[in-house]
């Protein structure tokens, strides 16, 4: 998912300069949560044939076995929906916000993580885009690293992937343009 806004737009989010106009932001790209929905689609599956066959079956009349069946039956449908939620909170606390001066990415669960790691455009040296493999270039997703002087971001699962590298390049011409424009000010002892 991909929202683009003018640079005017006032989105604020955490650790954002005032300074800062907001570009774009996305999430992983959905492949993501394909085999977490597949497993929640196979236990519930399991479940549903465990239950037919004890409500068809005459060995389970006791009522004390049926009892304990449900229960078993009613935690495995609560782990496996509980372990949908978090992988999809997982998958929606997870952005990376790009603005005209800095890449945001925000990793965050619902109580025991809040990451935030920033780059500013500017001293990025070196922009990759990785699709390895038929689905990644079927489904337009891959990998962007990011590589700075000492520091390198690797965002996995990035959706149109090729539309995001060309924009992020487009962005970092436009922040270096900048900063030597500012330098250029500077050394003539002009303040901007």
């Amino acid at each position: 998912m991909v929202v683009t806004s003018s640079p005017q737009a006032n989105f604020g989010f955490q650790c954002k300069d005032k300074d800062e106009a907001f570009q774009f932001y996305f999430h992983q790209h959905w492949i993501r949560l394909f085999w977490p929905f597949c497993k929640l689609v196979a236990w519930n599956l399991i479940i549903a044939a465990i239950m037919v066959t004890m409500l068809v079956a005459t060995q389970f009349n006791e009522t004390l076995t049926r009892r304990t069946i449900l229960l078993i039956l009613t935690a495995f449908f609560l782990l496996s929906h509980f372990e949908f939620l978090i992988r999809f909170y997982h998958y929606l606390l997870y952005i990376i916000v790009v603005t005209d001066k800095r890449i945001h990415r925000i990793k965050k669960t619902l109580l025991t993580v809040d990451d935030h790691q920033s780059t500013d455009l500017w001293v990025l040296q070196d922009i990759n885009k990785r699709q390895h493999g038929i689905i990644q270039n079927i489904l337009g997703y891959g990998s962007i690293i990011l590589e700075a002087q000492d520091t390198e971001i690797r965002i996995h699962f990035t959706p149109r992937i090729t539309e995001k590298y060309e924009m992020l390049t487009h962005l970092r011409e436009q922040a270096r343009t900048q900063i030597s424009h500012m330098e250029e000010l500077f050394r003539k002892g002009k303040t901007p």
